[in-house]
């Protein structure tokens, strides 16, 4: 079993609707926010980490947003591995990043859920939105009388997410795979 650290409400309901059976998911206490150093990240993990490994979870993947920081996205991905490769967590910890926000991921199979889900315009087309406000672009998106909440939509968007596609969409979403995988998850919804 997998466990996953996750920034926020949004974040904790979305993966819980993608992710049961397959793993646990536990929110973060620790601080998060683009001013958030990557060293603080990894070191507020420690003791969701250690739940989780006694919860049974044989390796963990911490998954936080990268917003907008004074680094890019590389080295913010960089730093994150290497404070996280000098503290012993005791089971396997990998690291993973939308570029920007979570929801940046559920864009990243934009006609895919957009015919799975009322709230959304109809007819869509697939673009790159790596990179960009994720939260604002979704919203656009979204049809009149309908407004975005993360706790609601996310759990609805993020199972419906097909791995194949967002993965040719968004790297930041293939590199989470590849962590997966190296935990031995297989992707789910191919």
């Amino acid at each position: 079993m997998i466990g996953f650290i996750v920034d926020g409400p949004g974040d904790f309901a979305a993966f819980r609707a993608r992710y049961t059976g397959v793993g646990k998911v536990l929110k973060t206490d620790g601080p998060r926010g683009q001013d958030v150093p990557a060293g603080t990240i990894i070191a507020s993990a420690a003791k969701q980490v250690s739940m989780l490994r006694d919860l049974g979870c044989s390796s963990v993947v911490i998954v936080t947003d990268y917003e907008k920081r004074d680094v890019t996205y590389r080295e913010f991905i960089r730093q994150l591995q290497f404070e996280s490769s000098g503290v012993d967590f005791i089971i396997p910890v990998r690291i993973a990043s939308p570029n920007t926000m979570i929801e940046n991921w559920y864009l990243a199979d934009l006609e895919g859920i957009c015919k799975k889900h009322v709230f959304l315009k109809p007819g869509l087309r697939q673009k790159s939105y790596e990179g960009k406000h994720g939260k604002v672009e979704l919203r656009r998106l979204f049809k009149k009388g309908y407004d975005y909440n993360e706790v609601l939509h996310g759990p609805k968007l993020f199972p419906k997410v097909r791995t194949k596609i967002a993965e040719e969409q968004s790297s930041s979403f293939r590199r989470f795979v590849a962590e997966l995988q190296s935990c031995g998850v297989a992707p789910r919804n191919r």
